[in-house]
């Protein structure tokens, strides 16, 4: 910017600031157009953002389904839901199994002998106090004098599995022992050396540690805990009280579900079509990818693949299995749409089975691997399509960006030089105005 004072046009008539704007303002012309194109292309990384945003939500939708058992859905229930409660998998067996519950598993609780206050003192000499959990036996110091509340501070910071209160019963006080893990396993055994406690009192323990114990289709078992893992395949039962007869527990096929989870993969690929349906079409500038090939490599990849035959992948007869035996179809716009009718109509005729369109037959790799590799080469960091896009925009951007720093500074010394000439050419024609005047007056 000009650094001297400028007397703009009072000795020439001249607007020189004007004339200087308008000088400098057609110097510009290149700087903005390179501005103008760093606009266009930084939108275009923002689309290239949003795309490869896009592909990753769908790539995490199929990758939902890339197990049978992360395909599959199913519904579970107990004839009686105050007897047990029932979590399902993908990897669960359909089926209706008998359940009786003969017992429930249950963490020691016990008492202490009863004392007329929680502050008296128990010893007055160091005791010990043992406990022997699973096979493991933790001593714990108490000191001379300790009370029953500071007896029970002792076992809650032992780190023995057990924890311990003060319980008053309106009359007396108790110490309570509660172990923390149910099971028989987890018995917990007392001994003390003179603080006559009476926790190893068979009759002071109210609540034993034992394992629950149950029938299933005949088959007699017992766990440490309520809670049954394993026992049918992906199921989780919770047992809660038990029976005077058996319950039935049912898992039956959820098509629902899996077209809750098909419906997410539908609308996931509905976002990557929408972003590059936006890219073309009339009236689209130069801020957008139209024309873009990378943009048109995307959309013929994903179309090609979402509508051919899953390669290797057979069914009955030695047909060919393909997603719209699932019920998705491609639309004009290159949308996809889920047909319900024939989803349940490919679950019905074999639910297991379906599962095999994302998670492949286990020689074979289902849509959910095919995508997976197809969109990574779209979308790595290292050599993905969309990456290496990315980086020759941002590669032209700081180019431009380069440049029109090196302008800017040329036309801000251009400005300088354009002021101190006006200058001068005011200070010319005020020194010739001033001689004009003084010859005048001799002439006159």
């Amino acid at each position: 910017m000009p650094s001297t004072i400028s007397f703009s046009g009072l000795a020439s008539g001249l607007d020189s600031k004007a004339i200087i704007s308008a000088l400098v303002g057609v110097a510009t012309i290149p700087k903005t157009r390179l501005e103008n194109q760093n606009v266009a292309f930084n939108n275009k990384i923002r689309i290239v953002d949003q795309l490869s945003s896009a592909l990753a939500s769908l790539r995490s939708a199929a990758d939902a389904m890339s197990k049978a058992g992360d395909f599959l859905s199913y519904t579970g229930g107990v004839s009686d839901s105050a007897v047990a409660k029932i979590t399902t998998t993908g990897d669960s067996v359909p089926g209706t199994y008998s359940l009786s519950v003969t017992s429930l598993a249950h963490a020691q609780r016990t008492y202490s002998n009863t004392f007329a206050t929680a502050d008296t003192a128990l010893s007055g000499s160091d005791q010990t106090l043992s406990l022997t959990i699973a096979g493991t036996t933790t001593d714990i110091s108490v000191a001379a004098g300790s009370n029953l509340r500071d007896v029970a501070a002792a076992i809650n910071a032992s780190g023995a599995n057990a924890t311990a209160g003060v319980m008053f019963d309106g009359s007396n006080y108790r110490l309570q022992v509660v172990g923390r893990d149910s099971g028989a396993a987890n018995a917990i055994t007392f001994a003390d050396t003179g603080l006559a406690l009476g926790l190893s009192t068979p009759a002071n323990t109210v609540q034993t540690a034992n394992d629950a114990a149950f029938t299933l289709d005949g088959f007699p078992m017992t766990s440490s805990k309520n809670v049954v893992d394993g026992v049918l395949p992906g199921t989780t039962l919770e047992l809660t009280r038990t029976t005077t007869s058996p319950v039935d527990v049912t898992i039956a096929p959820n098509p629902s579900g899996v077209k809750d989870k098909l419906q997410k993969f539908v609308d996931s690929y509905n976002q990557v079509a929408k972003i590059i349906r936006d890219q073309s079409g009339q009236g689209k500038g130069i801020e957008t990818l139209n024309g873009d090939s990378t943009v048109r490599t995307i959309e013929q990849g994903l179309q090609r693949m979402l509508s051919s035959p899953i390669p290797g992948l057979v069914g009955a007869g030695g047909t060919t299995l393909q997603l719209t035996d699932l019920g998705i179809q491609t639309q004009r716009d290159g949308s996809l749409t889920l047909d319900p009718s024939k989803l349940d109509g490919t679950l019905a005729a074999d639910f297991g089975r379906a599962a095999t369109y994302f998670a492949g037959d286990g020689t074979n790799a289902g849509m959910a691997k095919l995508l997976d590799d197809l969109i990574d080469s779209y979308t790595s960091t290292s050599e993905g399509l969309l990456t290496t896009r990315k980086k020759g925009l941002q590669s032209l951007v700081a180019d431009n960006s380069k440049q029109i720093e090196g302008m800017q500074a040329y036309l801000d010394r251009y400005e300088q030089t354009l002021s101190d000439q006006f200058s001068q050419l005011e200070s010319t024609m005020s020194a010739l105005n001033s001689q004009t005047a003084y010859l005048a007056r001799f002439l006159n």
